[in-house]
């Protein structure tokens, strides 16, 4: 049996870009992990299927990603399909804009490669991306520029923060990813000019104060306006103390940092860092 460890995403920037020809929408996004995970159990088993077994019972059916994970892996690596059962112990949020479900995934390919075979660098990434965009960052162990459809993660040589904790929170129901981009490509765009690099910048030096300065999320103006209680609490963190606040992806997950702890204790037993 291997065990693995599925670490959150969180965006630290998210810049949306233009719409290509076949429905995908352009992304330019700073992405780091942080210590909220999930874990999970993976193991041969002698029924040649693949079994998913969670805490969370809505996981265990074959449009997890792990199981697509388990499928797409055989059909690259030309090993006859044999059984796996996969055990998650799930701890990140689901449909929250986290990665859990890619962070999962990753962990399922990265088990498959110890179990069975490694795949070349450049079907692993294959295999990654036919999984969903998060998937290929979530194979990485550092912070990164992602860009394109989430097939291009250039890593980031990112130094540990000393006393910087996240409360990360979720008070909403995801609204449809589709419906999402669909009022985002409504919206004029934004005429400020998009700054990933001071993001990248402060990663690098482990500045906290250019992180706080620097972070954003096209995706607010759609879902502050379409759930009002995510920049409710958004706001409640910055009130309380926060450097600052972000919602991460497309929500409606917020993740506050603090290099206070005693107020980010205040408002969650449960702190969590950059990784």
């Amino acid at each position: 049996m291997i065990e693995k460890k599925a670490y959150a995403k969180i965006n630290l920037t998210l810049e949306v870009g233009k719409k290509r020809d076949d429905g995908y929408h352009l992304l330019t996004s700073v992405m780091a992990r942080a210590t909220l995970f999930d874990t999970l159990y993976i193991n041969k088993n002698t029924s040649r299927e693949v079994r998913i077994f969670s805490n969370n019972k809505s996981l265990e059916g074959s449009d997890n990603l792990c199981y697509k994970a388990v499928k797409n892996y055989f059909d690259m690596s030309g090993i006859a399909s044999e059984g796996i059962d996969i055990t998650l112990d799930k701890k990140i949020p689901v449909s929250a804009g986290l990665g859990g479900g890619s962070a999962d995934a990753a962990a399922v390919i990265e088990a498959l490669e110890e179990l069975f075979v490694p795949l070349s660098k450049e079907s692993r990434h294959s295999l990654a991306l036919s999984l969903g965009a998060d998937v290929p960052y979530c194979l990485k162990k550092t912070p990164c520029l992602c860009q394109g459809v989430g097939d291009e993660c250039k890593e980031i040589k990112a130094k540990p923060f000393d006393s910087l904790w996240l409360v990360i929170e979720k008070n909403a129901e995801k609204l449809s990813t589709g419906a999402v981009y669909k009022a985002f490509d409504s919206l004029e765009k934004a005429k400020v000019p998009y700054d990933h690099q001071s993001v990248i910048t402060a990663l690098e030096r482990a500045d906290k104060e250019l992180l706080s300065k620097s972070l954003f999320n096209d995706f607010e103006r759609v879902v502050f306006n379409a759930t009002p209680e995510v920049k409710t609490l958004r706001d409640k963190f910055l009130n309380s103390g926060a450097l600052t606040a972000i919602m991460s992806g497309a929500g409606p997950t917020v993740v506050a940092f603090f290099d206070n702890k005693e107020k980010a204790l205040s408002l969650s037993d449960n702190l969590y860092e950059i990784l």
